[in-house]
């Protein structure tokens, strides 16, 4: 399939170093000549996950993941390699050219079409709304006070009849193939193409970059549901986006509020909070989590007060745990929701919870207390026990100091006590976590290759493609001399050996470039190889004892072979022979050492 050029892929890859984009989702710490942090591909309580500034690569120790800078952003944020290409060349500020007539290109003609369709469709619906047909919507904007520069900021507006969208975009010259993909029109039973939206108050929803990627559309009577909004499609994938995100992208994001609901992200905006977004819909996903980690250092979460919303704060919390995010929750007493708390309250008081939003523990304790009695010894007993696993999991020393301190004071029980619980508690939780990776290690080194491969050969084998890998091409010539890709025994060796034999006989020593067009699976164990020390100080003694330990391989199974044949009574013809070949093996076999 064509693609973009090996030089333009090779121009962006230069433009976006590995460590600077994987730090956007995960917190990496130094450790050697690598960086290191917590896989966001599987869970983990010790980091596994490596990342080689030098090699450009990431490879994960405990799940087995692995690849390059285009191959870690298609797997976290859910694209394909031309959709990965494209942002980390916005990334970078590089232009790309227009694809050639293919797949890819076809592909990428139908989003640009649809994102028009979005585009022109948020306006119509926008300039709909300040006619006088559209007065229930204007009465619902009265009643929920909301000025003209909110409306035009979030580009509110209001759908109209049956068709009427429909229309619009076939004499904006939109075929009907692209309007259908777009959602906001469906065809019924009877070939009529019907709008998605009737009578209710739009909001578009954009993507980061401010395009408009799909609509929620509220009713604005008794009638279900509630809320329509947009469904999947090539530009939409509503666990990947925030609402309001490319309008809080405009302020200061150092801080993020995640409020459940458009209504809750447009009344806070108007009010003064601006650096406010929601999810689209109630529980917050992973792949959010990622885009929240990659655009602020701290996140508050405020969801409902009602057991909905209270779930969702506890869902949320153990999604972003793990990301190395600061997360607090903010805590409202007198109102349901923001939206209303800031009407009846005021920016200040809405701004004042803001300052002082819980930590995680704080939250967590403050759960705990409503359940337990703590007049109760067994309850306070409990109580402490679970306080020492939440601050057990605490890895900075100094936070775990104030919360052991403050604990200690609050609930008089002595700071010894808890640090001992606490102690207690994360040896065990290290010595399980150590002893369920090496569990998991060989798991999944024998998912990539045979069984029947001997450890030794395999390890040999691996060394082999470690040397290659390095990208010297006068090393390479030596070693091709004498181990061909055919030489391999693994069958996943074999196969990576005969695509990096290949670019190599080319030219090609951009190890990078050839990760591009490997598998999902070649990646990972091609990664695997290049992220472990291969422990070669002398590259030539290296090399000369691997082609003697090939030559003895192969002279040994020659001489299995002969003796077979031997066995054979139909081989007496060339009994002789056979005789003469097998003492020269054993006199070629006597002289390696």
């Amino acid at each position: 399939m064509a693609r973009y050029s090996e030089e333009i892929i090779e121009e962006v890859r230069q433009a976006n170093d590995i460590i600077d984009v994987i730090s956007q989702y995960i917190h990496l710490k130094r450790s050697g000549r690598n960086y290191f942090g917590l896989c966001p591909f599987h869970n983990e309580k010790s980091p596994s996950f490596s990342v080689s500034p030098d090699k450009q690569i990431f490879h994960c120790f405990g799940c087995g993941v692995g690849g390059n800078v285009f191959t870690f952003l298609m797997k976290i944020e859910g694209v394909n390699f031309i959709e990965a290409l494209q942002m980390l060349a916005e990334r970078a500020q590089i232009q790309l050219p227009t694809l050639s007539n293919n797949v890819d290109s076809i592909k990428e003609e139908l989003k640009e079409k649809i994102y028009q369709i979005n585009e022109f469709t948020a306006n119509y619906y926008h300039q709909k709304l300040y006619l006088p047909e559209s007065k229930i919507a204007q009465e619902y904007i009265k009643k929920r006070k909301l000025s003209n520069e909110t409306l035009k900021s979030f580009r509110i507006g209001f759908s109209g009849k049956f068709d009427e969208l429909y229309k619009e975009l076939i004499k904006q010259g939109f075929k009907e193939r692209e309007i259908l993909e777009s959602g906001l029109v469906n065809k019924n039973e009877q070939g009529k193409f019907i709008d998605r939206y009737r009578n209710r108050l739009m909001f578009p929803i954009c993507d980061a970059r401010g395009k408009v990627i799909a609509f929620g559309g509220r009713v604005l009577d008794d009638s279900k549901p509630k809320y329509i909004n947009s469904p999947e499609n090539v530009v939409y994938s509503k666990g990947r986006h925030l609402f309001g995100l490319n309008v809080a992208k405009k302020s200061d994001t150092k801080k993020l509020l995640i409020v459940e609901g458009y209504m809750d992200v447009i009344s806070l905006h108007q009010r003064g909070i601006t650096n406010v977004v929601a999810p689209l819909g109630t529980a917050l996903t992973q792949q959010q989590g990622w885009l929240l980690r990659k655009n602020t250092e701290q996140i508050i979460l405020s969801f409902d007060s009602d057991g909905a919303g209270q779930t969702a704060i506890n869902r949320s919390i153990e999604i972003l745990q793990n990301m190395g995010c600061d997360i607090r929750v903010l805590q409202m007493e007198g109102a349901k929701d923001p939206d209303e708390y800031i009407i009846k309250y005021g920016n200040a008081r809405f701004q004042a919870l803001i300052d002082k939003a819980l930590s995680i523990v704080e939250f967590k304790v403050k759960q705990l207390r409503k359940n337990l009695d703590l007049e109760n010894t067994v309850d306070k007993i409990k109580f402490l026990n679970e306080i020492a696993k939440l601050i057990a999991k605490i890895d900075n020393s100094m936070e775990r100091e104030v919360y052991i301190d403050k604990i200690a004071r609050t609930y008089n029980v002595s700071k010894e006590a808890i640090y001992a619980e606490v102690n207690k508690l994360s040896y065990a939780d290290n010595k399980g976590q150590k002893i369920l990776e090496q569990a998991k290690a060989p798991k999944i080194h024998l998912k990539s290759v045979e069984k029947e491969v001997p450890e030794a050969i395999e390890k040999r084998e691996n060394t082999i493609l470690s040397i290659v890998l390095r990208g010297d091409l006068s090393i390479f010539q030596i070693i091709k001399q004498n181990i061909l890709p055919e030489d391999f025994k693994s069958k996943l060796n074999k196969k990576i050996a005969q695509k990096v034999y290949e670019e190599l006989e080319k030219g090609n020593s951009n190890i990078n470039a050839i990760i591009d067009d490997l598998s999902e699976e070649e990646q990972s164990h091609i990664t695997m190889i290049m992220a472990q020390d291969d422990g070669i100080e002398d590259i030539e003694k290296a090399i000369d004892e691997l082609m003697q330990a090939y030559q003895k391989q192969k002279l040994n199974e020659r001489k299995y072979e002969i003796l077979t044949l031997l066995e054979d009574d139909g081989q007496k013809n060339n009994k002789k022979e056979l005789e003469k070949e097998l003492s020269n093996i054993i006199l070629q076999l006597a002289k390696i050492r």
